[in-house]
């Protein structure tokens, strides 16, 4: 295989693997905003187990919530 080839195949994984990060991204997201708006879980909980910050827990309830 010719290395422009390599390199296109590779380019063709990379954006495989990029919308199947945003498609799993989107889920996560649902599942916050899910677990925030019935107050199911604690926040607390949520940002131990996804390692991000309550700040960034609340921009994407936000972010749905204006949706």
């Amino acid at each position: 295989m010719e290395t422009i080839e390599e390199i296109a195949a590779v380019a063709a994984e990379l954006r495989e693997a990029e919308a199947l990060v945003e498609a799993r991204r989107a889920a996560l997201y649902a599942k916050i905003v899910e677990a925030s708006r019935t107050k199911e879980i604690k926040q607390v909980e949520i940002t131990r187990v996804t390692g991000y910050s309550r700040e960034t827990i609340r921009k994407i309830v936000r972010a749905a919530e204006e949706k």
